[in-house]
């Protein structure tokens, strides 16, 4: 069976693409990416991902080669290609090729390369309940803006993931560099102790993911922040991004009640 992308405005087979060798998302990470969830013939939540893959692409002064709707279309195609009733479709933005070296811009006009690409969500499952540490071999930079994107820049979320695998994790949280809680390497944590629900304000480095909006509504969760020592005291967390919910079983070994992907969060992804 082909394998499909959608490739700077036409859904082609994946042996057909071809990525220059000079394209500065290869080169430098210089790029932007949306991780959708495409199931039954639609992506949830399409319009949102476009808006923050262009409020990326804005930051890192990068222009979207095609209108929303152009995009959506293209997309939609690669589903129907791709005939999979629940799949992870990503779409990445990179500046593109570049006619000079270097860390700067190229003088000569941006080419950006746009590609979606689509996987079934059974080739790439998400566990049954997370096992996590608290990652100690980096930290989460709350100060840049990047934090606030889907950059191409993910050094330290596979450092930290390295780090959970050699420690018999399934994924780490890592802390900002006042040693809050931001996040996990593949989303949003939400955690629950005598308080009720929180989740960290996008101030300590948590990325304004579209499932966390959602989840803040449904759970009736508080934003503040999480110092690593107060993990000690929680009593139940998930873990959210696009694709679904993820409980956790295990902080830093100590288990945790397993919540059973909660109704009010289980309907996000209706």
């Amino acid at each position: 069976m082909a394998e499909w992308l959608w490739f700077n405005g036409e859904v082609v087979e994946a042996r057909q693409v071809s990525i220059s060798p000079a394209d500065r998302g290869l080169l430098l990470a210089d790029g932007v990416f949306e991780t959708m969830r495409a199931q039954a013939g639609r992506i949830l939540w399409l319009s949102d991902h476009l808006a923050r893959l262009r409020a990326g692409a804005a930051l890192l002064g990068i222009p979207v080669p095609f209108p929303d709707d152009s995009i959506a279309e293209g997309l939609l195609e690669l589903t129907d290609r791709a005939a999979a009733p629940l799949a992870a479709l990503r779409l990445t933005l990179t500046r593109g090729p570049g006619r000079r070296r270097g860390l700067w811009p190229p003088d000569d006009p941006v080419q950006p390369t746009l590609l979606g690409s689509i996987a079934p969500i059974a080739a790439v499952p998400m566990p049954a309940a997370a096992r996590l540490v608290i990652c100690r071999s980096t930290r989460r930079n709350e100060f840049s803006p990047l934090t606030r994107v889907k950059h191409l820049s993910y050094g330290d979320a596979l450092l930290a993931r390295r780090e959970a695998g050699d420690r018999n994790a399934t994924d780490a949280v890592l802390l900002n560099t006042r040693g809050h809680v931001a996040c996990s390497t593949v989303g949003n944590i939400f955690v629950r102790d005598r308080n009720g629900w929180a989740t960290p304000p996008l101030d300590d480095g948590a990325l304004p993911g579209l499932a966390r909006a959602r989840a803040l509504v449904a759970l009736g969760a508080e934003q503040r922040s999480i110092e690593a020592s107060a993990l000690r005291s929680v009593d139940a967390a998930v873990l959210t991004n696009s694709l679904g919910i993820t409980p956790v079983s295990h902080l830093d070994d100590r288990p945790l009640g397993v919540v059973e992907s909660p109704a009010a969060l289980a309907k996000l992804y209706d």
